[in-house]
């Protein structure tokens, strides 16, 4: 039984206007059917406004409970519909992180911060404490649990707060845009600390919504591409590539060696197709050889 069902869900926002005369348009997820299984990495791409942050909040229940607005469709976290199921049930299984790292903090210190948590689930002062050490240490922040999170740099505090929700131990880790904001090194750290959480725990699932497509493919086991509201891709990673350039017409990125691809196949009727440095020297190296 997959950890995530999305069946048919449409979903929009209340409003601006309250006498909107056409309540059915404007979708800001348009029918979408997804499921999640245990210990995979599903990567979510799209651009500003493809409704790959609202179809985040929509498997944590925060949407349609928090946001109201109109829902049509289901949402099962761990055979929980979400519609019918508290948020902070649902928060025991599903943890997300945000964009900006300090959108999650409630704490002064690293570990304050990671405690908090597993601290209002009433978990026993023992464990907590194992928990807290376990975390920080998976995210490599273990020499700064004492450090106030205010002198964390931005890739820190990102690590600090995956570490929050991983105290929770949840079945499935969303992390939503979490790059973001971050430099090429805090990114590289994000996606160590995304590594070292498939191989500790391979039983959690994870999922990574974002517009840049590097970090969503990095390792993902499937990838659902966003455009308007709708899902206009599901497959493995290599699906990506096939279709760069129908997805770079659509305004959707491609890692950079796949958009050089397209953009080589354009000017000059080639077929190149190249997701590595490697791949991409060996190509033109045999074309510029002929």
């Amino acid at each position: 039984m997959a950890l995530v069902r999305i069946e048919q869900l449409h979903y929009r926002y209340p409003p601006f206007d309250p006498n909107d005369p056409d309540p059915q348009s404007g979708w800001t997820l348009d029918d979408i059917s997804l499921e999640v299984e245990a210990g995979e990495f599903l990567g979510i791409l799209g651009t500003t406004g493809s409704g790959k942050s609202t179809l985040c909040l929509a498997m944590t229940g925060l949407v349609p409970q928090q946001t109201s607005g109109t829902i049509r469709g289901d949402v099962w976290v761990d055979d929980l519909n979400t519609k019918r199921t508290s948020v902070v049930e649902i928060a025991t299984r599903v943890g997300i992180v945000f964009q900006d790292p300090e959108s999650n903090f409630l704490g002064l210190t690293v570990e304050d911060e990671v405690a908090f948590g597993p601290e209002n689930l009433a978990i026993p002062r023992s464990e907590i404490r194992d928990r807290l050490a376990w975390a920080l240490e998976l995210v490599g922040m273990a020499q700064y649990r004492e450090r106030s999170v205010a002198r964390l740099s931005g890739g820190q505090k990102q690590r600090v707060a995956i570490a929050s929700v991983l105290a929770m131990l949840p079945k499935v880790l969303i992390l939503d845009d979490p790059t973001a904001e971050l430099d090429p090194v805090g990114t590289a750290e994000v996606l160590d600390v995304i590594d070292a959480v498939r191989e500790r725990r391979p039983e959690t699932a994870v999922v990574m919504a974002s517009g840049d497509p590097v970090p969503v493919l990095h390792g993902a086991n499937r990838v659902a591409v966003l455009d308007a509201g709708q899902m206009i891709l599901h497959g493995e990673p290599s699906n990506v590539y096939e279709r760069s350039a129908e997805l770079l017409d659509r305004g959707v990125a491609m890692p950079p060696l796949a958009e050089l691809a397209v953009l080589l196949n354009r000017r000059s009727e080639t077929n190149f197709r190249f997701e590595t440095v490697d791949e991409a020297a060996g190509q033109l190296r045999r074309y510029l050889a002929v």
